[in-house]
């Protein structure tokens, strides 16, 4: 569901939003109407239809269903889909098979677009064939009727004759296992009544216990024999640089010269944008604009183009040096370090002569005639010398379309109504500001937060007066600074805006968060209520019945419910009792106390739940708590022993920082040292934390960062060199380590970095404040970072909030959003609790 988070942009401009909640007649609305035919049948006689997620399902009262065998999906395009849904229906109800269709065509479009999830995208309708007998003879029946209609490939399954109808071995209805990070997962059942995850790859790969049905042999045949009768193309692939719904993107080595090209692929049907073209025919104008742009420096070389396997390719040569984004990460002083005035004026000077050279290649574009129409960081690579280069030309257009508006585009780099040339010019400028500051989504959701913005720019790079001026004019794009009050970073004015944002009359979400609510159900710790109301009740702020009550009723019926602490029923019962509904919490744990708990995280694992326990332990005086919790010591500290005398981190250990990483395992033994008086635990929590130790590096600067395998390590909370730091410091309260004594200050040095793109606990700048304002010893730039949180802070209803996630949109939950700055800042003045759990006093 992450991979979609395009889908939960469309319902609403200022929060993330589930599709379902998009009226049909909705100026949002994809392609109004969006509502199916179907979906106002009456079901017939002895059959059911209810709304499960993004589905209408419909089924005879006694479907009769194993748990598990081949489902079939349908795939189509949007042109195609009302009819389709029809025709099945009146199949599947013909011949009494349940099914399932998606609930609109917004979903369909969105389900089908370039950054879709590449396992699941294109399935239009589902179908439940109870036996390999009943699926022959529904492929036979259903193919007679829509055999042969157009439909984007279904990567995960095998396709029946020429579409659109595709087969997979999977679930029938709901089972879940726990994965590696001890996060529940869709799940099958092996022949020894086992539970595995149930992967969802784009590429069909039944269980290795499952037979292919004999029906189906020659259509695995044809698959893996796909394009063999083609023309061999003169390229091979070195190196696949990325992948989308729309196809890969390779790097190549041409036979015919030895040079090396990008393979572009465009797959039929597949990646549409918001025009409904696919990503064929995105690529064949791309071919079409770099034709008439030949020449132009800055613009890629067009080489060639060919079809294999009913697949586009395009053929453009291969550009040298690294996406904007990354260049700023591998130069930008400021999101390394604190900065000295010389580092900044020294990368002003670089920055600007990178803007000179992409305005020039803009310049030119346009005097070809042509709008690039997609300006954004990535799309601008910079190599070594600052020579520019812009790649991906899909959605450029003719300059004298000038009301034409881009199907797709990066947010945060794209404004609303903007039209012709003027896409250009906004995506220029901010790309150009998001350069100097990583804060284009900020802008993009508030403008009257520009002038603000420009002020900071003006303080902290010495740029010439007439060109912030003029920046300043293409962010605004020509729109009057709407009027209105600034936002105060002040706890009582932040925990208004929280509470302004509530919607205690839904039953998914109490306060608006990061899509992953949608996911673990809104009640949760890290991206729902359970964390804000904490996060409130902690910071001394109002407390308010109806919400508690929200929360109390959220979690009394849940079904296969999340067991961990910061995504699942742990966390909520942490949260009831602190707000003095102990019975309610303790209700909580005892009815989940035999679901299984794996993974070693402290965010949805074994870690989390043990410290947890630890709390209520001795918050309870409860024997029998405290046995659970050092049950599940005991198998940490297994982890924790194999991995170290191993040597080799392996899955359990892959991943570093406080959520789910050793660190997090750490804190937790600590915690439950504090209710044993058990010094074998902190033996094994310093061992745990050196595990994730082994896994940071020191930059040039001199800070220690978690290893990363971008361009630079991660300083975060979540899984950075914050979140060790914070686990050390607690470690060194109890047991004194000279490893972890020496590396803390070095750890530390992460929260001197002056820019962060996003301003929240666990991933932003309210994250170096928390843990400056918790280790100590460094008030002057606790100050500062303190004061540096007014840069992200918007006016939301007459208070104060914050924008959190990828995307411009506010947030109020714990992780990744307002609730954790809230937390952050009542700990940088002293008040309230421990800004996060287990942390002692």
């Amino acid at each position: 569901m992450i991979e979609l988070i395009e889908m939960y942009t469309l319902a609403d401009r200022s929060f993330y939003e589930t599709p379902v909640r998009i009226p049909d007649d909705s100026p949002r609305s994809l392609c109004p109407p969006a509502r199916f035919t179907v979906t106002d049948r009456e079901a017939p006689p002895g059959w059911r239809t209810r709304v499960e997620g993004l589905w209408n399902v419909v089924f005879p009262e006694e479907p009769n269903l194993p748990e598990q065998g081949w489902k079939i999906h349908v795939s189509t395009t949007l042109d195609e889909a009302d009819r389709t849904c029809a025709d099945v229906w009146d199949y599947c109800v013909a011949n009494g098979l349940p099914f399932k269709y998606l609930l609109n065509k917004n979903i369909a479009v969105v389900v089908n677009t370039k950054y879709a999830a590449r396992g699941s995208s294109g399935k239009l309708v589902t179908v439940y064939p109870r036996d390999e007998a009943e699926l022959h003879k529904t492929l036979l029946g259903l193919s007679e009727r829509i055999g042969g209609r157009p439909g984007p490939y279904v990567l995960s399954d095998l396709r029946w004759e020429q579409g659109p109808l595709y087969v997979r071995y999977g679930a029938f209805r709901l089972m879940t296992c726990l994965d590696a990070d001890g996060e529940k997962v869709p799940a099958l059942r092996r022949p020894d009544g086992v539970l595995v995850p149930d992967r969802r790859a784009p590429v069909f790969t039944p269980p290795g216990w499952v037979t292919l049905p004999d029906f189906l042999a020659p259509h695995l045949a044809a698959r893996s024999g796909s394009g063999e009768n083609e023309e061999r193309q003169p390229y091979v692939v070195e190196e696949a640089l990325h992948f989308s719904n729309a196809g890969g993107v390779y790097r190549a080595r041409s036979e015919r010269t030895g040079a090396q090209v990008v393979l572009k692929e465009g797959r039929p049907n597949a990646g549409v944008d918001f025009d409904f073209h696919d990503a064929i025919a995105r690529l064949r104008r791309e071919e079409a604009n770099l034709r008439a742009l030949e020449g132009v420096e800055g613009v890629p070389r067009l080489v060639d183009s060919f079809v294999l396997g009913g697949h586009f390719f395009l053929v453009e040569e291969f550009v040298q040096g690294r996406p904007l984004n990354a260049w700023c990460a591998l130069h930008h002083p400021g999101v390394r370090t604190d900065a000295s005035p010389e580092e900044l004026s020294a990368f002003t000077e670089r920055a600007l002569a990178v803007f000179d050279r992409l305005e020039r290649v803009l310049a030119a574009i346009h005097e070809r005639g042509l709008v690039f129409g997609d300006l954004h960081p990535n799309n601008v690579m910079v190599d070594d010398d600052g020579n520019v280069t812009l790649i991906d030309f899909e959605v450029a257009f003719d300059r004298s379309q000038e009301d034409h508006r881009a199907p797709m585009n990066a947010p945060g780099f794209a404004k609303r109504g903007l039209t012709g040339r003027a896409v250009d010019r906004y995506g220029l400028a901010a790309t150009k500001l998001n350069t100097l500051l990583p804060f284009a989504r900020i802008a993009a959701l508030d403008q009257g937060k520009i002038p603000e913005l420009m002020r900071v720019v003006r303080e902290y790079f010495p740029v010439r007066p007439d060109w912030a001026d003029a920046l300043e004019r293409d962010l605004l794009a020509g729109e009057d600074v709407p009027a209105g009050q600034d936002a105060r970073v002040e706890p009582e004015e932040i925990g208004l805006g929280i509470l302004a944002s509530a919607t205690p009359e839904r039953t998914d979400r109490l306060f608006p968060g990061d899509v992953r609510q949608f996911v673990s159900g809104g009640y949760g710790m890290a991206h729902g209520a359970a964390g804000v109301l904490w996060a409130l009740d902690a910071a001394g702020l109002e407390r308010r019945p109806e919400h508690e009550e929200w929360l109390l009723e959220a979690v009394r019926d849940l079904k296969s419910p999340r067991i961990g602490f910061y995504d699942g029923v742990s966390g909520a019962a942490y949260a009831l009792d602190h707000l003095g509904h102990t019975r309610a919490a303790t209700d909580l744990l005892e009815r989940y106390s035999e679901e299984p708990v794996g993974g070693i995280s402290l965010y949805a694992g074994m870690a989390g739940v043990c410290a947890n326990l630890a709390h209520f332990s001795e918050r309870l005086s409860d024997r029998s708590l405290l046995d659970r919790a050092l049950e599940l010591a005991q198998r940490l500290e297994s982890q924790v022993r194999s991995v170290s005398d191993s040597g080799d981190h392996g899955p359990a250990g892959s991943r570093a920082g406080l959520m789910r990483g050793w660190s997090g395992v750490a804190l937790a033994l600590v915690r439950l040292h504090r209710a044993t008086g058990d010094t074998a635990l902190l033996d094994t929590a310093v061992r745990a934390l050196h595990l994730d130790l082994d896994q940071c590096e020191t930059s040039p600067e001199g800070t220690l960062l978690v290893r990363s395998s971008g361009s630079r390590g991660l300083p975060n909370i979540d899984g950075g060199a914050m979140g060790v730091a914070l686990a050390a410091d607690e470690l060194l309260r109890y047991r004194h380590d000279d490893r972890c004594a020496e590396t803390v200050p070095l750890l530390l040095d992460s929260c001197r970095a002056l820019f962060h793109v996003q301003a929240d606990l666990f991933y932003g700048k309210a994250g170096q404040v928390a843990t400056l304002a918790r280790v100590g010893g460094r008030s002057e730039l606790l100050e500062d970072r303190v004061r540096e949180l007014e840069w992200y802070a918007l006016p939301f209803r007459g208070h104060t909030a914050f924008h959190g996630g990828r995307l411009p949109r506010f947030s109020m939950e714990l992780a990744s959003g307002t609730a954790g700055v809230l937390l952050a800042l009542s700990a940088a003045r002293g008040d309230g609790d421990a800004f996060l759990p287990f942390f002692s006093e």
